[in-house]
């Protein structure tokens, strides 16, 4: 059966990954990947959410194997042909994963790193997250990290945006603890907001807080691309900016995306 995801494996490159937005923001992540990643013991990462695997050919080239992970197959697909593409097979395997029901029997040897990028947790309910905070350790090697980048409940940008538009029930729509049906292009997905705050409680019985780090506090959500496709100098002065705001945790509760970066104990 399709999943939310497979229609747009084909073009999502295009409409995120090589946006001017999606690039910036995905900079900022790895920003912050590059300062921690020589703290690794080791070099076996597991991604959850690999999409179409950007960040797994990153890691690949960085000397790292990666165990790429999706709940959509077109997703893995566009993965294993970039892996194909740089040659990088022998660094990068892709595996369908659904992380409703998280089986860490799956794999047989232990991450340095599992990292998930842009909102993947976000596509799991509260209690899947919480029962997946328990069961990630087993498959940690000790002191290893779990670094996800998470949509939190609030977004300054978005509610500034449809306050100007006088779309009031947008301006507000993560502000809840229920179910938000987000339109994916066509599709209907549901999406799930998560405080720092939430994520760091959930955590804490198996983990140690690192760090939190706002994406796009300054620089806009993606969906707003083609608004500064006209208006580069803005977007670039926006993204200066947000260099300089990365280091504040406490914005992390109103950005786009937050990077939350934990250590098992």
């Amino acid at each position: 059966m399709a999943v939310p995801f497979d229609h747009i494996a084909t073009t999502y490159d295009s409409l995120f990954t090589q946006s001017a937005i999606g690039q910036l923001q995905r900079k900022m992540v790895w920003d912050y990947l590059e300062k921690i990643t020589p703290e690794l013991n080791g070099l076996e990462i597991l991604e959850l959410n690999c999409g179409t695997g950007e960040d797994a050919v990153l890691f690949s080239e960085r000397g790292f194997n990666i165990v790429a992970t999706d709940i959509s197959e077109e997703m893995l697909k566009v993965t294993q042909q970039k892996a194909l593409q740089y040659s990088l097979q022998h660094k990068i395997s892709s595996h369908y994963l659904d992380l409703d029901s998280f089986d860490e029997t799956v794999f047989h040897k232990r991450f340095d790193l599992i990292f998930s990028n842009f909102g993947g947790l976000n596509c799991i309910n509260p209690e899947a997250l919480q029962k997946l905070l328990q069961k990630i350790p087993s498959v940690l090697s000790p002191g290893g990290r779990f670094v996800a980048v998470i949509m939190p409940k609030f977004c300054l940008w978005e509610s500034v945006y449809n306050l100007l538009k006088f779309h009031f029930k947008g301006a507000f729509r993560r502000w809840t603890s229920r179910e938000v049906i987000a339109n994916l292009h066509g599709t209907q997905l549901k999406t799930w907001y998560y405080r720092p705050s939430q994520v760091k409680r959930w955590s804490r019985d198996n983990f140690k807080f690192i760090a939190s780090r706002p994406v796009g506090i300054t620089l806009p959500p993606s969906y707003l691309e083609t608004f500064f496709a006209k208006r580069k100098n803005f977007l670039m002065q926006l993204s200066g900016w947000e260099k300089k705001l990365h280091s504040l945790s406490m914005l992390s509760g109103m950005s786009d995306h937050y990077v939350i970066d934990l250590q098992l104990k």
